[in-house]
């Protein structure tokens, strides 16, 4: 610059250089010509906008902040300095210059559109939908913009007109799998969920390489309480993504959640591979060991663990599994402390509360129970209403056993096989315990709480198609049933099915016109302990179990579930023994000789142990996995006298029961071996 150049003449070079590309030399004539003309506005936006065509967005910052507040109306400059705060990094300050009045001022629409995208990054879904609009009113078939407008509605509630947006952006661009993903989701906050679920489906079959359209259904699946659909829907997202180890990671959780846990120990390995530091994949392989009884390798766990730069509270769940399974619970409480927030909170309750309750520190063991229940009761699957439907349900059925409904059945066929072996009981009464004494006979072969009375009865229409079936369709519904029993073990001529579900006592019409001449052994336990054992437990919260969630439901549950089974006992004249708990861990020999004797199995004699059998068994998948490969023990009898304050809002509910099995609430006392005369849910 010469000594006669005014700034006119410098603003022109400067412009030119940067139409030519050239500028780097444009920014350092900006430097010289600033210090020479400080607080000049046009040459502060010239410097401005050199330095942000440079990507310089740092130093270009400065210069429009100068020309803006000269000239806060100059639209080009608040869209370079808005843009350029937010390449660094600065949002809010950018949403702050983009407000409604200047983005529709902007000719640009700059403005309006990175304050939209701005605004919705940050949650004001209703500022974003109105600057969204501003720009599609010029750009209307701009399916990108339709597609966040569309989001934008959905977050905020506008549910029809968010499909209606984000079917225009799917007619736009049909081959973009976000568009579809997008409308899925829109359509099930519409409540439209067929429709929804199928745009995801058909997403997942034109994209299979995608995993995001089954991720989406699953997480529907997921907060909707169905169960079976999250599963597949999870494993399917995970298949589609075999290097994202969070993903990963996350199946295996859910694998181990369904007691899957060959699937889940894969799946954890799978994610170490990837990422060898990933924590919640060794807190997840650290509980499959502890749920499968292999506590032995918790030990190597934690070295594979330090050795892979897991964190500290990773490392300190480990140890507090270790010290568990040893039963030092005081070293086991300390660090499960140290271990925070590595596993979900339920899970973290819980085990507070176990370890609380071995040191016997029962009230501050009850009240983690408690907030591990209410934890669970926040899911957004509603548990409190499935249960309800769940007791609902119950009750509808029992409505319809009555004898003159039983007399007009029709005629059943002879069955070619042996009838199956059912084991039931309230959950929480011992009957993987039973189970695991029964396997212990040749040719049996156990089902571990397996659904299949439950889908036959739904294939044949519901309990109320029970009556008028034909033999046709009672023969297939039973190669049907021993169909699925096959597939779990071998099953010859000769085998004994056990078929153990606690809840299969809800089950006995649908069980009772397959195979009239079942025999079904009860497993009895003292009902304040059920009920307290049912309520300290963690279980996955499927319709039946969100019973347990809160106290005085569960008692209601008990109450309900008792009813429809005693009901059901004297219409179908059912054969029934009855194993009691505290006789069984009393005198196992003297309860379990005459139960193998009326089931046709060879008793082994007194000194039979069942704690091989368990260990032989691998994976117990129940809540007992840990106690059925111990000792038959005496400190789980009689635990509820510990809680008896906590438990005195249910005992007008349970009181009843416990006399009429021959319990009592006032002292020690168990149904005796020579049961009473008059007892009719323990005569056998």
């Amino acid at each position: 610059m010469t000594d006669t150049a005014t700034p006119s003449d410098e603003l022109r070079r400067i412009a030119g250089l940067a139409r030519m590309g050239r500028l780097d030399e444009a920014a350092l004539a900006v430097v010289t010509a600033v210090a020479a003309n400080p607080g000049d506005p046009t040459l502060a936006a010239l410097g401005g906008a050199v330095e942000f065509h440079r990507g310089q967005f740092a130093r270009a910052v400065p210069y429009l902040e100068s020309a803006h507040a000269l000239r806060p109306q100059d639209l080009v400059v608040r869209a370079n300095l808005a843009e350029s705060r937010w390449r660094m990094g600065r949002g809010d300050e950018a949403l702050a210059l983009c407000d409604e009045t200047s983005a529709r001022a902007d000719p640009s629409l700059r403005l309006a559109g990175l304050g939209a995208h701005l605004a919705q990054e940050a949650g004001d879904f209703p500022l974003a939908i109105r600057l969204y609009r501003i720009v599609l009113a010029k750009r209307a078939d701009d399916w990108s913009l339709l597609n966040n407008l569309g989001n934008a509605l959905s977050h905020e509630g506008e549910h029809d007109e968010a499909v209606e947006v984000l079917q225009r952006a799917m007619k736009l661009a049909s081959d973009s799998p976000p568009i579809r993903v997008n409308l899925g989701t829109a359509l099930l906050r519409a409540e439209l969920t067929d429709e929804g679920i199928q745009v995801l489906r058909d997403a997942a079959r034109d994209f299979p390489d995608d995993h995001v359209p089954m991720l989406t259904l699953a997480a529907f699946y997921r907060d909707t309480g169905m169960d079976a659909p999250h599963y597949e829907a999870i494993a399917e997202a995970a298949r589609r993504a075999p290097a994202d180890a969070g993903l990963r990671s996350d199946y295996g959780q859910e694998a181990a959640r369904r007691n899957d846990y060959a699937v889940a120990e894969n799946e954890f390995e799978a994610a170490l591979a990837l990422e060898p530091a990933l924590g919640p994949s060794f807190v997840g392989l650290a509980a499959v060991y502890e749920r499968s009884n292999r506590e032995a390798e918790l030990e190597p766990l934690r070295a594979r663990a330090v050795a892979g730069g897991a964190d500290a509270p990773t490392i300190a769940f480990i140890d507090a599994l270790r010290w568990k399974r040893t039963e030092q619970f005081e070293q086991a409480f300390a660090a499960l402390e140290e271990a925070g927030e590595v596993v979900q909170a339920s899970r973290r309750h819980q085990l507070r509360g176990i370890m609380l309750d071995r040191m016997e520190r029962y009230d501050e063991a009850f009240a983690e129970f408690t907030a591990m229940n209410a934890s669970l009761l926040d899911d957004p699957s509603g548990p409190s209403d499935r249960a309800a439907q769940f007791r609902a349900d119950i009750v509808r059925r029992k409505a319809l056993v009555t004898a003159p409904w039983v007399a007009g059945w029709t005629d059943t066929p002879a069955c070619d096989r042996a009838a199956p072996v059912i084991l039931l009981g309230f959950p929480r009464s011992g009957t993987t315990l039973l189970d695991t004494m029964l396997m212990t006979a040749p040719d049996t072969l156990v089902l571990e709480e397996e659904p299949f009375f439950d889908q036959i009865e739904t294939e044949l229409g519901g309990v109320e198609a029970l009556a008028q079936l034909d033999g046709a369709a009672i023969a297939a519904a039973r190669a049907r049933y021993f169909e699925r029993v096959s597939a779990l073990g071998t099953l010859g001529p000769n085998t004994t099915v056990i078929d153990k579900h606690p809840l299969h006592l809800n089950k006995v019409p649908v069980i009772r016109r397959l195979f009239p001449d079942a025999k079904f052994v009860l497993a009895l336990r003292h009902p304040c302990d059920v009920i307290l054992s049912c309520f300290i437990t963690n279980f996955r919260p499927n319709n039946a179990m969100s019973n347990f969630l809160d106290l005085e439901t569960a008692a209601t549950f008990y109450d309900l579930t008792f009813s429809n089974w005693a009901q059901a006992r004297a219409v179908f004249d059912l054969p029934v023994r009855t194993v009691v708990y505290e006789r069984l861990i009393a005198d196992q020999a003297r309860e379990l000789a005459p139960l193998f004797d009326w089931l046709g199995l060879p008793w082994q004699g007194e000194d039979f142990d069942h704690r091989q059998a368990a260990r032989s068994r691998g994976v117990v998948r129940t809540a007992s996995y840990a106690q059925v490969t111990e000792a038959v023990y005496t400190r789980a009898a009689g635990r509820w006298r510990r809680y008896e304050r906590h438990l005195a809002p249910v005992f007008a509910t349970l009181k009843p029961w416990a006399e009429g099995f021959g319990y009592s609430l006032d002292d020690d006392r168990v149904p005796s071996w020579s049961e009473p005369p008059g007892s009719d849910l323990l005569q056998s």
